[in-house]
């Protein structure tokens, strides 16, 4: 748990962090990766660290690098281009944006180049608990890759962050199965 200085009291709050950091650090690398702080709060569901920041990839890309040690404990940050978060799972997409449906706006066809993270994220859109999980996309008009939420065994949209096409991506062909 770090040591947030109060405003203006000269109080200390505590603020409970994904992982056991001086506070410092925690708000350097905020401030390096373009976030900043919203609220951090407990609720009965877990303790949820809210961030905004203007870029989806620098988010990403901070929260790939989160280490989140604790049940419960979740980190969100809000971007233009959706909510991004991790928890002790992983990087995950909170919802799919109402464009990423209109596959009929599509540019291009975007290829479908690996599952992110583990079994999880796919598991829970294949029982529809939630509405897309992380692939590795390559752009079909750059070349660019990066991570998006699509929908299990249909098409959605993404859009390249390097060029800003539209790419169709269809992941019909996908099966999810359990074991034991």
């Amino acid at each position: 748990m770090a040591m947030f200085g109060g405003r203006g009291n000269g109080r200390l709050s505590r603020i409970p962090l994904a992982r056991d950091e001086p506070i410092e650090r925690w708000q350097r690398r905020l401030a390096e990766a373009g976030l900043r702080l919203v609220e951090i709060k407990q609720t009965d569901s877990g303790i949820y660290q809210t961030l905004a920041g203007d870029d989806a990839e620098q988010a990403k890309d901070f929260l790939r690098h989160e280490t989140v040690e604790k049940e419960q404990y979740y980190i969100v940050v809000e971007t233009p281009d959706g909510n991004w978060g991790a928890d002790i799972n992983g990087l995950f997409l909170e919802n799919l944006r109402p464009w990423q449906t209109d596959t009929a706006t599509a540019e291009c066809r975007g290829q479908l180049r690996g599952l992110i993270g583990g079994g999880e994220g796919i598991a829970a859109a294949a029982h529809g608990w939630v509405d897309n999980y992380l692939v590795q996309v390559g752009c079909g008009r750059c070349g660019h890759e990066w991570i998006d939420g699509i929908r299990f065994r249909d098409a959605t949209l993404v859009r390249c962050p390097a060029c800003h096409a539209r790419n169709l991506v269809d992941s019909g062909a996908v099966t999810y199965t359990e074991f034991g």
